[in-house]
């Protein structure tokens, strides 16, 4: 059994970005959810899942603000283009065989986190469709990242993270915990990048271990570095570390991947995309009223997009 997790944030950017001006006959933007429609239906032809979810985020956990008030200070606000297309996933995942889920208060990575762990107890495989590296350390037998190409797509198993980043993926917290995150805005240990934190980690094996080797390392600049930075590294543990046991907002059982193709000629027709409709029409055997062959407003820049 094979449990399909999209990050919808970041393909919400992805999808963003990636399509220009794209918007149907009332003027609205539609190039996030055209985006999503495809990359969407791209995973399910790639990974055929029997669960499948996107999972948005629901806003930033009280815990990690109260460690770091500046955490993810540094982003820039959402488009206001995008903003308005974000209600709408929830409309467009379930005919496309996906559950929309959004916990209130709690990061996507979190939720992404306890539904992989529960899924792993139940003997589940669990694909994580994101190019978020702080989930990189859930990835073991059990789970995989989902990295689509030009004509194919790669699972990044725990060899390829380690092969990426020098260490397993059980390590990846304590590198990040020693490196920070500038992306989340978390500084780390001056001084201290990527590949010298990934060289201790495995001299020492992980990073508490380390920390009670300071004394060993060659480099006395580094050894005042770490030890000075005890309080940094204790507050950056709490704010990299996965949150594994969240209440599941719906069972594993309740994200079965069961698309239908007449919800997604309804959709497609609301938001007016020519190609898809005529797919899910034709999917769905729903004859194509003549009127609605020709493209609507925008729909010519619509290629083949690779998600």
């Amino acid at each position: 059994m094979k449990l399909l997790l999209v990050d919808g944030h970041y393909y919400a950017y992805r999808s963003f970005f990636a399509i220009r001006n794209l918007s149907n006959s009332r003027g609205e933007p539609t190039n996030a959810l055209y985006g999503m429609a495809k990359a969407l239906k791209r995973m399910a032809a790639d990974l055929r899942p029997d669960y499948a979810a996107v999972v948005m985020d629901g806003g930033l956990p009280a815990h990690r603000m109260e460690q770091h008030s500046a955490y993810k200070a540094n982003r820039s606000e959402m488009p206001d283009l995008l903003s308005r297309q974000i209600p709408q996933f929830a409309q467009l995942a379930p005919p496309l065989g996906f559950t929309h889920l959004c916990v209130e208060g709690e990061e996507a990575d979190d939720v992404l986190a306890s539904y992989a762990l529960a899924a792993s107890r139940q003997g589940i495989e669990t694909i994580l469709a994101t190019n978020d590296k702080d989930l990189m350390q859930l990835v073991d037998g059990s789970v995989k990242i989902y990295q689509p190409g030009k004509t194919d797509f790669e699972l990044i198993d725990a060899r390829a993270v380690e092969e990426k980043w020098g260490i397993p993926p059980a390590l990846i917290g304590d590198l990040l915990t020693l490196t920070g995150d500038s992306a989340d805005n978390i500084p780390g240990v001056p001084g201290v990048g990527p590949k010298t934190a990934a060289g201790w980690l495995r001299e020492f094996g992980s990073l508490d271990v380390l920390l009670a080797n300071v004394g060993k390392l060659a480099s006395e600049r580094h050894r005042l570095a770490l030890e000075g930075a005890r309080e940094i590294l204790a507050r950056n543990r709490i704010l990299v570390a996965l949150r594994t046991g969240l209440s599941l907002p719906r069972p594993i059982e309740e994200l079965a991947f069961r698309p239908d193709a007449a919800r997604q000629a309804e959709v497609f027709a609301a938001f007016e995309f020519r190609g898809l409709l005529a797919e899910a029409q034709a999917q769905a055997q729903i004859a194509l009223p003549p009127q609605e062959k020709s493209s609507a407003p925008g729909q010519a820049a619509q290629g083949e997009l690779l998600f």
